[in-house]
């Protein structure tokens, strides 16, 4: 000691942190960042609000209000309720809903996510037209987000369901700015659970998005095609 009562006696004496409250800071600081990644998170999810994406008919249905009338409806229901009980994070699986339009084909991808955030998971429905939309508004020099936030959010969700793929502007052969874009989303989306619905058929579909697309969505897909009438006009047929 250089001065004090014991001014020339040697004292050993430890400073600093204990190991153990140096853990107990590592571990606060590591929550912190969870929570502030989180809280982003959140945030950006917030960005794809259900009701502002989702067509106003389609923000209440579920199984129980999709009715159907032939057998491939019916097929068709049974197969999206069994992608539900089935929905894993270990073996992802893609559903492509396909055939013409008014079958119901959104209404059952609806009805899936709406099972699916009951339990807990996160999911985003969106257009594929209404999609572009979006990203093309964060170009704006006002815009609050970059289009790397938007896209960070739908390779985030657990499962995210393109609903009309197919009706984007352009075709892959003419180099699109639209279907760039579509290839960064589902390129994104391999080894997720991703649903996709179409009114085309698999060759019009291919050629629609291109054969990169294509073979992506196709990876751990099932196909279900259903047929039927347009519900919508069959007041105009009685």
């Amino acid at each position: 000691m250089p001065f004090g009562p014991d001014k020339g006696k040697s004292l050993e004496m430890k400073y600093g942190c204990r190991c153990e409250d140096k853990a107990i800071e590592s571990q606060v600081l590591e929550r912190r960042k969870e929570l502030k990644k989180l809280r982003e998170r959140e945030r950006l999810f917030d960005v794809f609000d259900q009701n502002s994406l989702i067509n106003s008919d389609l923000r209440e249905v579920g199984f129980e209000t999709y009715l159907p009338t032939n057998p491939s409806q019916e097929g068709g229901m049974k197969t999206a309720m069994q992608y539900v009980a089935d929905f894993s994070f270990n073996h992802p699986k893609n559903l492509l809903l396909t055939g013409s339009y008014g079958l119901g084909k959104s209404h059952l991808a609806a009805a899936i996510l709406k099972e699916l955030l009951g339990k807990g998971h996160t999911g985003i429905f969106i257009s594929v037209p209404k999609l572009l939309t979006k990203l093309k508004a964060t170009y704006k020099k006002n815009s609050e987000l970059a289009e790397d936030d938007l896209l960070s959010v739908l390779e985030q969700a657990d499962c995210l369901v393109l609903d009309d793929i197919g009706a984007e502007h352009g075709t892959d052969h003419s180099g699109s700015w639209s279907i760039a874009k579509v290839f960064e989303v589902v390129d994104s989306r391999l080894g997720k659970n991703t649903i996709y619905t179409t009114n085309l058929n698999g060759r019009e579909l291919q050629e629609k998005v291109g054969a990169r697309n294509f073979s992506r969505m196709m990876q751990q897909c099932e196909v279900v095609t259903i047929k039927g009438d347009d519900y919508r006009l069959r007041q105009f047929r009685s």
